[in-house]
């Protein structure tokens, strides 16, 4: 199916498999988080994707929002796409409303991404006092369904209609990057694997379908790859 956008999957990973874990804050993962960032910049995107978990373990370190502030005043469930113009976008895939945002903007927690306009794709399930505070901070919101799992299909949709995205970059984690591979939305899978091993039996893997509906294997072809380094690889495949 033609579709006026693509998806880039852009992960790094150790060479046991793992998506996340404590080598990524380690010195020896220095050059290759480098590397990273590098790849992610070359495509010029600019997007980014990511999961609840990873937005809260990175950028809202676990705030909590004091919703007892809001009234209980329905607000409709319409997409809220906040008036000022911005050049970047972070996204965050948050079904039950859960992060807590402050601001509409990255700040200094990822200096590579400052500024970037906060995007967040909501279920209708979540509650009127959130969506209140979110528009209180200026961050835009879509829905893309009515409960979890969320159509990532629908998302995108949105996305290339109300911001002109046409490369998609999807930086993890695992179970977002499969709900996105579930339904068939990931092009390019860009992965930057780094010579470290984690050995944490419960980090996840680069795709995780979870509770995805559709459990099909997805087949990629290897487009290209090279060193990083001495030590580390950067691969490159192309759905088919």
């Amino acid at each position: 199916m033609n579709r006026p956008y693509r998806t880039i999957c852009h992960m790094s990973m150790s060479i046991d498999g793992r998506a996340a874990g404590h080598y990524l804050s380690a010195v020896e993962f220095g050059p290759y988080g480098k590397a990273y960032e590098d790849t992610l910049a070359a495509y010029g995107s600019y997007n980014w994707i990511c999961g609840r978990i990873t937005f809260e373990q990175h950028i809202t370190f676990g705030n909590k929002v004091d919703l007892s502030v809001y009234s209980d005043e329905a607000i409709p469930r319409e997409d809220y796409i906040h008036p000022a113009a911005f050049s970047a976008y972070a996204i965050a895939v948050d079904p039950e409303g859960k992060l807590g945002w402050q601001t509409n903007v990255i700040g200094d927690e990822y200096p590579e991404r400052k500024g970037d306009h906060i995007v967040t794709i909501l279920s209708e399930g979540v509650s009127d006092r959130y969506l209140a505070h979110l528009r209180k901070v200026g961050v835009s919101y879509i829905f893309a369904g009515k409960s979890k799992p969320l159509s990532m299909t629908d998302a995108l949709d949105k996305l290339h209609k109300y911001f002109g995205i046409e490369t998609f970059m999807l930086v993890g984690g695992g179970f977002v990057n499969g709900s996105f591979a579930s339904e068939g939305l990931v092009d390019e899978i860009s992965l930057i694997i780094a010579p470290l091993v984690e050995g944490v039996s419960d980090s996840v893997s680069l795709f995780e379908f979870g509770s995805s509906t559709d459990q099909r294997i997805r087949k990629f072809r290897l487009d290209k790859f090279e060193r990083i380094g001495l030590d580390g690889i950067h691969l490159i495949y192309l759905s088919e």
